[in-house]
């Protein structure tokens, strides 16, 4: 299955402080996609909002799955994980004596995935 994001002039915030005004990124299927900056440049507002952690104001985020057109502002981050789309929170969220596997593991709660990982582990 083949995935792309794409968010268009996303606007969020906390209460009156808007962090993301316009911003637009483009992830295509199979790609990876690096964000830098320093603290306080609105990396993590931009992945809690493509996660519906936090609601934007303005904007898209589109999903587009195999040429649907899933749009996740106002989903609920579980129907957005169920989606497929997930987040590995930074390295002081993950459990320190796991390896980077069984971390992710403890992660594939969904039904498809717990049953893609059962099929694999048979194989």
């Amino acid at each position: 299955m083949a995935s792309s994001l794409t968010v268009r002039n996303l606007e969020a915030g906390y209460g009156a402080v808007r962090v993301l005004r316009g911003v637009a990124i483009d992830v295509a299927a199979g790609e990876t996609v690096v964000l830098l900056g320093t603290n306080g440049n609105g990396k993590t507002t931009l992945l809690n909002s493509i996660m519906g952690i936090v609601r934007p104001t303005g904007g898209e985020i589109v999903l587009d799955r195999d040429g649907e057109r899933i749009d996740l502002v106002g989903r609920a981050t579980e129907e957005i994980v169920e989606l497929g789309v997930t987040l590995v929170p930074e390295g002081r969220r993950l459990f320190a004596r796991l390896t980077v596997e069984e971390n992710l593991l403890l992660g594939a709660y969904r039904p498809a995935a717990r049953s893609a990982i059962e099929a694999c582990t048979q194989e």
